[in-house]
Order: C-alpha cells, then sequence, then structure tokens
C-alpha cells in the first residue's frame, strides 16, 4: 500500500462555506413586565423585509436572570416567520447568536439591535459581528497538538489489452483517504466539522444527524529542510476514535484519530486534490502569507 507518513507543524483548517453570525449579549433581566423589541437589519439578506422588528414580551416573575431574557429572544426570533427563513438562532449563557442557515456572501449590513419598548428595565449591549459570511474558505484556524497524518492515494489503474500486451494504461486519481492524530480536537472545531453542537452550557454534543463540513487542511512538513507547506482542498471528517486507560505507575498520554477523505476539486476545468509550495527566490509573499487564506493554483492567496 502507497501511504505516506510524516509528522507536522502549523496545521490549520479552513472550512468551506461560513455562516455569517452575529451577537448581542443582554446585560440586565426586566424589573417590570413588558415588551421589548429585537430589530434585525440585514440589507441583503432579507431583501424588503429589512429592517424586521421581533416582539418579545418579558415577565419579571419568570424572566429572572438574564440567561432566561436570551432565551425568550432566541424563541421569538426562531418562531418568527421572516427571521427563521434566513437565521438560526441560539443561546449561549446571556449571548444571543444569529447566523444564516445557509453560507453565502457576507451581508455588511447585518446588525440586531435593541429597544426597550415597554419600559422593563431590561437591558442588552452592541450587536457584535462572530464571522462574516462567505461562500469560499472562510480563514484558516490553527489546531494545535497534532501528532500525526497519513495520506493513502485512492484510485486505481484501467488497462486495456492488445496485441498481447498492455496498450493502454490509465490511472485514475480519486483522491486521498488519511488520518490525522492529535493530543485532543478542541470541541469547536469537531463540532464544525461533523455537523455537531456545543449547548448553552458548553457541551459537545454528537448530533447523529448532523452533516459534516468540507474543509481545506493545511500544514508545514515537520523537519523538512525545504520547509515544504500543503493544502488538501476538498476534506471530509468522519468522527474520531478515542481510548481511555485507568491510571497506573506510568503516565501514556491517550491520543485522539480523526480519519480523513481528501477529495478532488473543480477549479479552472481541472480536478485539483492538492498543492505543495517551497520558498523560492520568485515566492516569498505567496510563502510567507500561506495560513493566511486557501492559495488556489496559479493565483494569489485566497484566490
Amino acid at each position: 500500500m502507497n501511504k505516506v507518513r510524516f509528522g507536522l507543524e502549523q496545521v490549520h483548517v479552513a472550512f468551506d462555506g461560513i455562516a455569517q453570525t452575529q451577537s448581542i449579549e443582554v446585560t440586565d433581566p426586566p424589573t417590570t413586565d413588558g415588551e421589548v423589541t429585537i430589530t434585525i437589519t440585514a440589507t441583503t439578506l432579507l431583501a424588503a423585509d429589512s429592517p424586521h422588528d421581533v416582539v418579545v414580551p418579558l415577565a419579571s416573575e419568570t424572566h429572572t436572570t438574564t440567561a432566561k431574557v436570551a432565551s425568550a429572544i432566541v424563541n421569538a426570533l426562531n418562531n418568527d416567520e421572516v427571521i427563521s427563513a434566513v437565521f438560526m438562532a441560539r443561546r449561549v449563557g446571556a449571548a444571543v447568536y444569529l447566523a444564516t442557515k445557509v453560507a453565502q456572501d457576507n451581508d455588511a449590513t447585518l446588525a440586531i439591535t435593541f429597544a426597550d419598548t415597554g419600559e422593563t428595565g431590561a437591558e442588552m449591549g452592541d450587536s457584535t459581528v462572530v464571522a462574516a459570511g462567505t461562500v469560499g474558505w472562510g480563514t484558516p484556524v490553527a489546531i494545535p497538538g497534532v501528532v500525526n497524518f497519513s495520506a493513502t492515494p485512492d484510485g486505481g489503474e484501467s488497462t486495456f489489452y492488445a496485441d498481447n500486451i498492455k496498450y493502454y494504461v490509465r490511472q485514475t486519481n480519486n483522491g486521498y483517504t488519511g488520518e490525522l492524530e492529535m493530543a485532543l480536537f478542541p470541541d469547536d472545531i469537531i463540532a464544525e466539522m461533523l455537523g455537531w453542537e456545543i449547548d448553552a452550557n458548553g457541551m459537545l454534543v454528537e448530533n447523529a444527524e448532523g452533516v459534516a463540513k468540507e474543509f481545506a487542511l493545511m500544514g508545514q512538513i515537520q523537519g523538512d529542510a525545504k520547509n515544504r507547506r500543503f493544502v488538501y482542498y476538498r476534506c471530509t471528517a468522519s468522527r474520531p476514535s478515542q481510548a481511555s486507560s485507568t491510571a497506573t505507575e506510568s503516565v501514556d498520554p491517550t491520543t485522539e484519530t480523526l480519519g480523513l477523505t481528501m477529495l478532488p476539486l473543480e477549479h479552472n476545468g481541472k480536478k485539483i486534490v492538492k498543492g505543495v509550495i517551497e520558498l523560492n527566490e520568485t515566492n516569498q509573499a505567496i510563502y510567507d502569507a500561506f495560513f493566511d487564506a486557501v492559495t488556489l493554483p496559479g493565483a494569489g492567496v485566497g484566490a
């Protein structure tokens, strides 16, 4: 089996298609009963429906904490036909997150504003950008603790015989399968890779119906004299394997291993699988910025 295995450094992932996300945080619960108004402005995403108001009733006896107010706002946003057609709201602590359901180009006008229209005494902070939307790769994110990476070519050979010889041979390239071994995968990376969830308590929840997201995998070969950097353009991951053991007299670190599939990507009429770059006299700028964005063949960073 033709299998390549090597150590890595500077490993990054860049997810394909980033859902634009905005957040706002509840800072004070109500002191009296009444209504607050959440206004969503999104000139491109909501078109003629922007800005759109969502009225949220609050009661001082039941909405006693900032987290409970945030939950009420999330429920109201998700039950609103205009907002729920484009966005999904969720809560983390007292913060309300609003994300597009489908990755698309960034709408720079997206904002969440709050008005205490019923004079409840509730208060919220300012709208904050969490992630800019994109239909291409997002900004590469460094993942620490990488131990090993392996890649096995996936393809085959088709042979046509004539005149009692191999008359024609065609090689097929279906990309690679491989494994990524780490000390520990960060929860937010795993959640986005596999379509899992992180709940309001910060618990990573494995969703059996989660949809895996494609990503570019980037890194530098550890100990390579030429300092080669590489990118696999179209990767998907399977659930990581884990092993745990009881404590003994010696400490043996355990790792997690993620199965990978690296497929060809259509680009300018060709099917590309990976790119490898080493520093030379003419590519200093591209090489230095390699981990800032995904570099496609024959173009600048992020093209």
